[in-house]
């Protein structure tokens, strides 16, 4: 079949508070974006990169496809010689559905394709293992895979990117999602919308209902850190943890400008879980294999969910302005941390034992600009169309599109380009 996508499509949701909701994407411009990335990496290297070939070792990351999950693969591929298993649940294409989107899949799918592929013509062995991660037979499914997969080997280190919005209870079977409100009480988020006509994009004040305590736990049960601390237990269990194994946890604290819905609501409450469980878990590492593991805090980044998030549209365009080319994507976030932090380097938490790896965007310089701004921002106001533009165009740029070389007019095979080497 021959498909042109020639524009992103999305509209805004105001129901759901003014969120993104997209309705495409570009498989063509997933791919070349993912190579684009890998080339990047290649094309800067690290003044001190790991030495040796197999020297960065065996690594497995959950929820590698995803921003900071994918960056960190590519990072520990390129600048040290490591070699991934990525473990993700994401859409594949399906030949059989008359929904034309669905019969190519999704963005994940289509930039992990492109990582592999790339990595392996670098010589590094990259493999993914479709799974839940929250259901246990999955692991087990994923433990036997590595082991007949890698024969001999250990995982040096393990990155959890899972950001996932719901999660199986393997206790009942059902799923259970988890929710972005506030704690305790409503929350007013400052936002825009999109234009209209030939209006520009407008300011307005949405009121987000505060987290029932039912919420709040089902929030906790997917984001917080029993998941990773099952995984840790069986891995462990099974003996596939090399000699000084590092566990990163990667997430977002947030800002003082978006607490209302991240570190003071509910998803606050699932961070603090997998802090703690991930200070908790570095115990249990270094008593076992003289290992380590650190709850990593994340920049705010332009991701697939960045739209989804009632105000983290506008609280990015403005970060993006403020921030000019001291902002990091997730790529260079992830080749800063590990290259400062571990792979040769000494780790260097703050007080609270956490990799702060916002410590540029949450700097007083950044956070009293972006105040400043936000404030100046009234209801009914017009919100400066480039800033707006920008942001689009980098959210675009997650499904695919805005992609330097790729031909948005031209028709392509939609089969052909979701072809890929049967050795996944």
């Amino acid at each position: 079949m021959k498909l042109a996508l020639p524009k992103f499509q999305f509209r805004f949701m105001r129901a759901a508070g003014n969120v993104i909701f997209p309705g495409n994407f570009h498989p063509i411009g997933t791919q070349r974006d993912a190579e684009q990335m890998v080339a990047r990496a290649l094309d800067n290297p690290l003044d001190r990169p790991t030495a040796g070939e197999r020297a960065g070792g065996l690594w497995l990351i959950v929820g590698g496809t995803g921003g900071f999950g994918s960056a960190a693969r590519v990072a520990l591929a390129c600048d040290h010689g490591a070699d991934t298993i990525n473990v993700s649940l994401d859409a594949a294409p399906n030949p059989e559905s008359s929904n034309k989107i669905r019969k190519i899949g999704s963005p994940a799918w289509h930039r992990n394709v492109a990582i592999e592929r790339e990595l392996r013509n670098q010589g590094r062995e990259a493999v993914s293992l479709s799974a839940d991660a929250f259901d246990p037979l999955a692991r087990a499914m994923v433990i036997d895979t590595i082991r007949a997969r890698f024969p001999g080997r250990k995982l040096a280190g393990l990155v959890w990117a899972l950001a996932a919005p719901r999660g199986l209870d393997p206790r009942t079977g059902k799923t259970v999602s988890s929710t972005l409100k506030p704690l305790g009480k409503p929350a007013t988020i400052k936002t825009f919308g999109g234009p209209e006509g030939d209006q520009p994009p407008q300011i307005f004040e949405l009121e987000v209902p505060q987290g029932t305590p039912e919420e709040a736990v089902a929030t906790v049960w997917v984001m917080g850190g029993r998941v990773v601390e099952e995984w840790t237990r069986d891995l462990l269990a099974a003996d596939l943890l090399d000699e000084g194994h590092t566990l990163l946890t990667i997430s977002y604290r947030g800002s003082p400008l978006n607490a209302p819905l991240y570190r003071d609501g509910l998803i606050g409450l699932a961070k603090a879980d997998l802090e703690f469980t991930t200070r908790a878990l570095s115990s249990s590492l270094h008593r076992h294999v003289n290992g380590q593991a650190f709850a990593v805090e994340g920049p705010a980044v332009v991701t697939e969910a960045s739209g989804g998030i009632p105000g983290v549209p506008l609280y990015m365009a403005l970060l993006l302005d403020v921030m000019g080319d001291q902002h990091e994507d997730p790529l260079a976030s992830m080749r800063r941390m590990f290259h400062t932090h571990f792979m040769g380097a000494e780790p260097k938490p703050d007080d609270e034992c956490l990799i702060r790896m916002d410590d540029r965007e949450l700097s007083e310089a950044v956070q009293s600009a972006l105040a400043v701004r936000f404030a100046g921002l009234e209801v009914g106001d017009s919100f400066d169309p480039a800033l707006y533009r920008r942001f689009m165009a980098e959210y675009a740029r997650t499904r695919g599109f805005e992609i330097d070389g790729v031909d948005y007019e031209a028709a392509f095979d939609t089969d052909e380009v979701c072809r890929v080497e049967q050795d996944r």
